[in-house]
């Protein structure tokens, strides 16, 4: 076997432990050979070239009429490719890691959570008040599960396994069901509310805010024991509103689950946080990828124009 054909099979396993499917790799072994047909041209070995370097293979396959966006693919597959590298010990640096394509429109990128801050906003969120014990609950189950505004909202009571430990999701037409762990200081609270909070919201005067509507097994509940006509979004404004004195820098319950998602592909392959997510293709999970840099702010802190 040449080199070229280690190289292939060396790339090929390394993308199919990341969880990429069949068509993902097929798609990046041709990126591949693009690559080193143009590192052919330039007289250049790939394990030495530099970010300016990989600027002018932009600027080249721009020249050769790739469009803005086929070019963000090429440098996406292009940062595997040295991530590969990497582990493999054939370089010690990825000079891709900082280049972004400009002039794409994209999924708003959100400054990034860290895992500390993640904690923090679970473990300094006060719970003295029903609405805040319940509340707090639905940001546990933000900031540990990454649950989206919708499926917290559906939620039943039947869907929590104390005894395990375990929180059943249901799917949806967008999304896949999963079964998630719950994190150990999260059984207490959700325990508390389960058995004692929830029934003290059932048990309250209808009339004080809800119209009288037959009982739910809904999870989250307010007064009167249903949830209101809006679902969940007045439970998460006032959860919001609570988490921004806590860190400013919140904006909202998207950011949080990008922000776990990002943290779950520092973790896990593609295919486990493909799961974790409860994304129906893996082409959503790979969506996150964009925010897996370190440091990442509002907006992409770097931009590098081909012209």
């Amino acid at each position: 076997m040449n080199s070229e054909d280690v190289l292939i099979t060396g790339f090929e396993s390394y993308l199919q432990s990341k969880g990429f499917t069949s068509n993902g790799i097929k798609s990046r072994l041709k990126i591949l050979k693009r690559y080193r047909k143009w590192l052919a041209e330039e007289h250049l070995e790939a394990e030495q070239v530099t970010y300016n370097e990989l600027l002018s293979f932009m600027k080249w396959c721009s020249n050769k009429g790739a469009s803005q966006r086929t070019i963000q693919s090429y440098m996406g597959a292009i940062k595997h490719l040295y991530e590969y590298f990497i582990r493999e010990e054939i370089t010690d640096k990825n000079p891709a890691t900082d280049i972004t394509v400009k002039g794409i429109k994209r999924k708003t990128l959100y400054h990034i959570l860290e895992t500390h801050e993640l904690h923090a906003l679970y473990n300094s969120y006060p719970a003295n008040s029903l609405a805040q014990r319940r509340n707090k609950v639905i940001l546990g189950m933000l900031v540990y599960q990454g649950l989206k505004t919708a499926e917290l909202g559906k939620l039943e009571t039947s869907d929590i396994n104390l005894r395990e430990g375990k929180l059943y999701v249901p799917g949806s037409t967008r999304s896949n069901s999963r079964e998630m762990k719950l994190e150990s200081h999260q059984v207490m609270d959700i325990y508390d509310y389960v058995l004692k909070i929830r029934g003290e919201f059932a048990a309250m005067d209808t009339k004080r805010k809800y119209q009288t509507k037959e009982a739910t097994d809904k999870l989250f509940i307010g007064e009167g024991g249903n949830q209101p006509s809006g679902g969940l979004s007045n439970f998460m404004t006032q959860l919001m509103l609570s988490v921004r004195k806590i860190n400013p820098n919140v904006k909202n319950a998207k950011q949080i689950r990008t922000s776990v998602i990002t943290k779950w592909l520092k973790m896990y392959n593609l295919r486990e946080v493909q799961y974790l997510a409860g994304h129906r293709y893996i082409s959503s999970t790979e969506s996150y990828l964009q925010n897996d840099m370190e440091g990442l702010q509002e907006e992409v802190q770097q931009f590098h124009p081909l012209g």
